[in-house]
């Protein structure tokens, strides 16, 4: 009998030991973060955190420097997840549809109710908050100062289109860029922003807007199919992408002038080519790289890495990324990000481009994976222009 407690014992002490094992290994962020799929996700201007909404509404903050995160929340609105300019203050909402801003160290900023969002960016003074709706429509303000900047339509939405209405700031908030889906090629006197009568929206495609009148300044058109677009951060450039492969830039000085970027194996088709069509001499390949396997012109997103001055583009169901340098058509560099974990790329994930953010201030890239919770960091050098793996949590 003496025996037989005796192991009773020693099994008891070794369950105990290991309950005891598993809570240390969770509190040391060892076995991986437990949460559904990053839905959204910003990186601090200095480069040490991050934040990410996930697709079980988890609200996570990341440390890179410490390699550890925190769960903030279990109630976060999916697409809520983003990082104030210049400051160590982030942006969220939660599923009472209360919006946040708060520092990495918990201290409240602002708080106020809104409609559920589906994007949202704000100026570093908080002066200036766009946010987007599930039909596109984007709003200026909050509370008794919320106003429409576009409400002209309900499709497309995100429910059409599979994807957000992408919304990108540029840091002094001259401008901002709306991005979404659509060919229309209507000029901006034809058609206002605000009329509320019509189905269809004339403003889905990328589209340039002064960030204080609110008012749209140039339909920047030539995408098709769902598009992804940003502005550099000194608002003097626009980049836009899109599932079909096609890849543009324009100068906010003169935005009636579209460039084309070049794609990776076929170069840069040429307007005005005076060759009829289906002749390779409408296309200019002189400056092309070697293209390794893997790259996929058909983009699901694009982002800043280094101030103004150099930019990536992802391909849908793709580990590769290519770097462009702001102003030019060629890619400079291409960069395998790993086939393993499987990144947010994969899966033809258009609606979860947002789980993709950089900070090109310090040259993190920060992107969600495309099953689990976890994130994949990577490190951008501009001298030697390398883009380094730093931390991966599955």
């Amino acid at each position: 009998m003496v025996v037989t407690n005796a192991k009773k014992i020693r099994w008891a002490g070794t369950v105990l030991g290991a309950i005891a094992l598993i809570g240390i290994l969770l509190n040391s962020n060892l076995l991986g973060v437990w949460a559904g799929p990053v839905m959204s996700m910003g990186v601090s201007q200095s480069g040490r955190y991050i934040v990410s909404a996930h697709r079980d509404n988890k609200l996570i903050l990341w440390d890179l420097q410490e390699k550890q995160w925190d769960k903030l929340s279990g109630e976060a609105n999916l697409y809520s997840a983003y990082f104030v300019p210049d400051q160590n203050v982030f942006l969220w909402q939660d599923t009472d549809n209360t919006v946040t801003a708060q520092t990495v160290d918990g201290e409240l900023r602002k708080q106020f109710q809104h409609f559920p969002t589906y994007g949202h960016v704000i100026s570093s003074d908080f002066g200036t908050y766009l946010s987007s709706d599930e039909y596109w429509n984007v709003f200026s303000g909050y509370g008794d100062t919320k106003r429409p900047v576009l409400k002209d339509g309900v499709v497309p939405s995100f429910i059409g289109a599979g994807k957000l209405l992408n919304l990108s700031l540029d840091l002094d908030t001259t401008f901002f860029v709306t991005a979404g889906f659509d060919d229309d090629h209507s000029a901006i006197s034809e058609h206002s922003p605000l009329n509320s009568s019509q189905r269809f929206s004339k403003y889905g495609g990328v589209t340039l807007w002064d960030a204080e009148t609110k008012k749209p300044v140039a339909k920047l058109r030539g995408n098709s199919s769902k598009t992804h677009a940003t502005i550099s951060p000194d608002g003097q450039w626009i980049v836009s992408a899109d599932e079909n492969g096609i890849g543009l830039f324009w100068n906010t000085n003169k935005p009636e002038i579209r460039h084309r970027l070049a794609g990776y194996h076929s170069g840069i088709y040429l307007d005005d080519s005076p060759f009829e069509t289906g002749d390779p001499r409408n296309w200019d390949e002189s400056e092309l790289i070697d293209a390794p396997a893997g790259l996929n012109n058909f983009t699901i997103a694009v982002a800043f890495i280094h101030n103004s001055e150099y930019y990536l583009r992802f391909g849908n169901n793709s580990h590769m990324a290519a770097l462009y340098k702001t102003g030019s058509p060629w890619p400079v560099k291409y960069f395998d990000l790993g086939e393993s974990p499987r990144l947010v790329t994969y899966g033809s994930n258009y609606a979860r481009n947002t789980a993709i953010a950089t900070s090109p201030e310090s040259g993190i890239l920060a992107m969600g994976h495309q099953s689990t919770g976890g994130i994949s960091v990577y490190q951008f050098d501009p001298e030697k222009l390398t883009l380094e793996r730093v931390w991966v949590v599955e």
